[in-house]
């Protein structure tokens, strides 16, 4: 009988300094491109927070080539993201109008800012009527910069490239969960029923009938918890207080205390419909994770690390998370056996998974140095304003 076949189980050594800092050094000009405007600007808030920013971003980046390690330092980004952008939307909602709460009367005028989880909502009515059912301008206004427009150009042009991993490197939302489900070290309630994933695809087809059929954005209406910490209808009734309310109770419930006590993104995992919408996009990209059942030995490392449970038994023994996967590199990076990999559609598995990873996190990173990283310098030009005035 031959001997059994031992698996590697040490992770790859980390890249010298000098290759990773060459391989960073496309994201160093991205970044300093994007970032150029800070140059001009006359207020030093501004002009600081911009350079911190692009620092940062081209700093992780380099850490992510050298490590050869992905969620930790992404996951680094996508907290600032996520406790950064309430800041200084917030601080721009006052600005603008003195209050988290919009009146009516402004919604109807078109002054909401676009929120793309609407997008999933959008389609049905604009298909049949060439309505837009949202409270907001087309084009960007004065009073209302972030138009229905300029975020549907941007969402399109980003999943075309990074279907799910939209909600990896882009939804600052997802970013407010991450962080408190990094916060404890160990779960209190794990054993979540991975047939749960399942429940978002039901809220997004619900919602979009719904939408279709009140023309009005079901989800923003009633049951986005993050309108909780950015803007929401001014309470003048009954029921616009159902809806404060509601917004708070699944803030609390399913952003704040469930990911303490189960170190997942429960709201992405559990409510959110647009992160399904955008499971049907990963079929159209050409990166993907895959497990090497060659290697794998079925230790469940990836399926404890994966923070969202599209990794359950079945998905290991079919040799990937599916459709649903967000790509945040949680499974991989946690594969002592580097079994979990990164993955090339049309190519082997294991076929270069190294390269397959650098040829998705440049679009990746690129997408989040220009998006999340224009609202993290936004912000941070909010907190550094009284201090340089």
């Amino acid at each position: 009988m031959a001997d059994p076949v031992v698996l590697e189980t040490t992770r790859p050594a980390p890249r010298s300094i000098g290759r990773s800092a060459l391989l960073t050094l496309p994201l160093l000009l991205w970044a300093l491109l994007m970032f150029s405007h800070a140059v001009d600007l006359r207020e030093n808030a501004g002009r600081a927070a911009a350079l911190l920013t692009c620092a940062f971003m081209v700093a992780l980046f380099f850490l992510m080539v050298r490590t050869r390690r992905t969620y930790r330092w992404r996951r680094v980004f996508f907290v600032a993201l996520g406790v950064l952008f309430p800041i200084g939307f917030i601080a721009q909602l006052y600005a603008l109008r003195g209050s988290m709460s919009i009146p009516v009367e402004r919604m109807l005028s078109g002054d909401t800012p676009f929120c793309f989880l609407a997008i999933p909502m959008l389609i049905v009515p604009a298909a049949l009527t060439r309505t837009v059912i949202f409270p907001g301008s087309i084009l960007p206004t004065a009073s209302n910069p972030h138009s229905v427009a300029t975020m549907i150009a941007v969402w399109f042009a980003a999943t075309l490239v990074l279907g799910k991993a939209w909600c990896a490197f882009g939804c600052f939302f997802g970013g407010i969960e991450e962080g408190f489900a990094a916060l404890p070290r160990k779960a209190k309630l794990r054993d979540l029923p991975p047939r749960l994933r399942w429940v978002p695809w039901s809220v997004l087809a619900a919602v979009v009938l719904l939408s279709a059929a009140t023309f009005e954005p079901t989800y923003c209406m009633w049951l986005c918890p993050f309108k909780a910490v950015t803007e929401f209808p001014e309470v003048r009734s009954a029921q616009t207080a159902i809806q404060f309310a509601i917004f708070g109770m699944l803030f609390g419930g399913l952003v704040v205390v469930m990911p303490l006590l189960t170190r997942l993104r429960t709201q992405c995992t559990l409510l959110c419909p647009f992160g399904a919408f955008q499971s049907l996009f990963n079929k159209l990209t050409v990166f993907d994770v895959r497990i090497d059942r060659s290697r794998c030995t079925d230790c469940v490392a990836c399926r404890r690390a994966c923070p969202t449970l599209v990794l359950d038994e079945a998905a290991v023994t079919a040799g990937g998370p599916g459709i649903s996967c967000m790509k945040c590199g949680a499974c991989v990076d946690s594969c002592t056996k580097q079994a979990a990999v990164w993955h090339v559609k049309g190519t082997p598995i294991a076929a270069r998974p190294e390269t397959a990873r650098l040829l998705f996190l440049y679009p990746a990173w690129s997408f989040a140095t220009l998006f999340g990283g224009s609202i993290i310098a936004g912000s941070l030009a909010q907190l550094l304003r009284p201090l340089l005035h």
